[in-house]
């Protein structure tokens, strides 16, 4: 009888361990269809009409979970708002904005390979801006994803680089992974009263208002976002499975068994969107996408394995 009882005990403590991972594996097959769908709807849905009604969608969908605490700490949220300005900025148009519009000129296996380096340039730029200690494998680990990315960049080809002749979309991607490192290495600052939930409500409703202005632009001077079931759909899609489910489970994986144990999401993300790239759009994978792709992957594994463990918020894309 005790036997029994020590083995569900056992069992249970086991399936709760692996609970997180499934969340972390659950919102890298959603992420992953995050840049499959920009590539696919790059000559369709226009970017910042794309960003825009993501972000709109996704905070209706947080309102009732969240309203009650962005209420209960607005005074708070008041005294921090240039902070969350900032984020927003980072995160909405500068971010994802620039991700949507960088598939206009890149492939979704590319785009995949080059985002998986968030983690190292996020732990470069805690050091840059505060000063973090970074140790041998943090340092070596950021040195190895960036010969990766680099090799993205140059399609292999190293006299690209010095012609001056990388693909735009892989510039743009790698400076929108930039911003949305910084975004990351701001949520410090974040104060540890606001929930998961009612940040990132703050942050979706901020970056709404601000790309408002760029998509009323875009619709009159470059092209509207079609009225239809796929556009529609997709939009749904972006705005709940995206922006509110996947970034959900991340964040709770975090909080869970904390930042670098969470970071396998960034290896998984990479591989779905490689093999769906493939799948549905009928991408061709070349022996420098894999060569990239294992050193990013190489270097992000050492740089968290040097990081000190963390918990916090972590922002999905």
């Amino acid at each position: 009888m005790e036997r029994s009882m020590a083995s569900r005990d056992a069992e249970d403590v086991s399936a709760r361990g692996m609970l997180p991972y499934a969340m972390i594996i659950s919102a890298a097959m959603i992420l992953a269809s995050n840049h499959i769908i920009a590539r696919y709807l790059n000559g369709v849905v226009p970017p910042m009409g794309l960003v825009f009604w993501r972000m709109t969608i996704g905070s209706l969908v947080l309102l009732p979970f969240a309203a009650r605490g962005v209420l209960i700490h607005r005074r708070l949220i008041r005294a921090h708002w240039k902070l969350f300005i900032v984020m927003a900025c980072l995160f909405v148009p500068l971010g994802n904005g620039l991700i949507y519009t960088a598939y206009n000129f890149t492939t979704a296996l590319n785009g995949g390979v080059v985002s998986t380096a968030q983690p190292a340039l996020t732990v470069l730029l805690s050091w840059l801006l505060f000063r973090d200690l970074i140790n041998w494998k943090q340092g070596t680990g950021i040195f190895v994803a960036a010969v990766g990315v680099l090799i993205i960049i140059t399609r292999g080809v190293p006299t690209n680089l010095l012609a001056f002749q990388p693909n735009a979309g892989d510039l743009l991607i790698l400076l929108a992974t930039m911003f949305v490192a910084l975004h990351n290495v701001l949520l410090r600052r974040v104060p540890k009263q606001i929930s998961t939930f009612s940040f990132m409500l703050v942050i979706q409703v901020i970056g709404v208002i601000i790309t408002l202005p760029v998509y009323i632009a875009e619709s009159l001077f470059y092209r509207p976002v079609p009225v239809n079931m796929v556009t529609i759909s997709t939009l749904l899609w972006v705005g709940i499975a995206i922006t509110t489910v996947a970034v959900g489970l991340t964040n709770t994986a975090v909080r869970l068994i904390g930042a670098n144990k969470a970071s396998i999401g960034n290896y998984v993300r990479s591989l779905f969107t490689a093999l769906l790239a493939i799948v549905l759009l009928g991408e061709q994978l070349h022996l420098f996408h894999a060569l990239a792709l294992a050193l990013v992957i190489g270097g992000v594994y050492l740089m968290t394995r040097g990081r000190e463990p963390g918990t916090g918020f972590s922002s999905a894309r």
